[in-house]
């Protein structure tokens, strides 16, 4: 992916993440929670491997670690990509560096060896797999 477009398409997200976590902390109680942007949950009435990960990344600003681990052990990871990927972005930007299309570019081609990506897809699987018991008890 072109440098361009990797750093709009980050920075559009990101914008849209920090407003939907924004929304959910001061404009909706966490467990009155009934609004999903789940368009596969929202389809298929079963969760996807990331759901829950916004009211984890809440409960992991309210100091609920557990809890947010809970809600989706990947909420950590989700928060943590998404403060580093933003700031990386606008550092590159303001420097005029490349720094993040590079660590891109790396990733990218670590994730084509099956030795990297398969533990990742049994990982996802694995909080598929919890996400979709405890949506069922």
């Amino acid at each position: 992916m072109p440098r361009t477009r990797l750093y709009g398409l980050v920075i559009l997200l990101s914008i849209l993440a920090y407003s939907w976590l924004i929304y959910n902390l001061f404009y909706l109680n966490v467990s009155e929670k009934v609004i999903t942007v789940c368009w596969f949950k929202t389809l298929s009435g079963i969760p996807c491997p990331a759901c829950g990960s916004t009211s984890g990344i809440i409960e992991i600003f309210r100091g609920n670690f557990s809890q947010a681990f809970q809600y989706n052990p990947l909420s950590f990871s989700s928060l943590f990509i998404l403060i580093f990927a933003s700031i990386w972005v606008v550092s590159d930007l303001i420097r005029k560096k490349e720094g993040f299309h590079h660590f891109y570019l790396t990733i990218n081609n670590q994730l084509k060896k099956k030795r990297i990506i398969i533990p990742i897809i049994l990982l996802f699987i694995s909080i598929w797999i919890w996400n979709i018991y405890k949506a069922i008890h």
